[in-house]
């Protein structure tokens, strides 16, 4: 086993997850599990692309977007109703 230094922004964010596959499963989840989930969950975009859509965002505050992953869901979601 390692031990690996995080900071409590990331402390947090890994009880939450771990907090919430606890509460999915009925079973008590570690931070491994949590670490595995968010690996699992985790969709890998191009830099440029990702300053893309922060750029968009904040010129366009209007549209209610809050974070670039509210938008990428929405994106998806809209993208596969136009293909179905």
């Amino acid at each position: 086993m390692k031990t690996l230094k995080i900071s409590d922004q990331t402390h947090a964010e890994l009880t939450r997850v771990a907090g919430q596959l606890t509460a999915e499963s009925g079973k008590i989840r570690t931070y491994e599990d949590a670490v595995e989930a968010l690996l699992h969950r985790s969709t890998l975009l191009p830099p440029e692309l990702l300053c893309g859509i922060e750029a968009f965002l904040e010129k366009n505050k209007q549209a209610g977007y809050v974070t670039k992953e509210e938008f990428l869901k929405e994106a998806a979601r809209s993208l596969m109703e136009q293909l179905t």
